[in-house]
């Protein structure tokens, strides 16, 4: 895998964990790699919503598990084959 791959994985991964010193450790390997800022932004807005989805899916398991109406409409991924984060 390409320097440049590897960092946009391992940012999105941080982001998925909410894990900030990762996150800015990987963002200075990312400047050093001259990654664009329009990168970091995309990988970052598709790793919010794939984290984003997977809370979605955990709040309504929970209100299923005890016997309430699921109060989340599902995220993108559960909706339509094809429009998937």
């Amino acid at each position: 895998m390409e320097p440049k791959t590897e960092i946009m994985v391992a940012l999105a991964a941080a982001i998925g964990a909410n894990c900030i010193p990762c996150f800015d450790h990987l963002y200075s390997k990312s400047q050093e790699l001259r990654l664009a800022a329009s990168d970091i932004r995309a990988v970052a807005e598709i790793a919010a919503k794939v984290k984003n989805g997977a809370a979605v899916f955990m709040r309504n398991n929970i209100a299923e598990t005890l016997g309430d109406a699921a109060d989340t409409a599902p995220p993108c991924c559960a909706q339509a084959a094809g429009t998937c984060c």
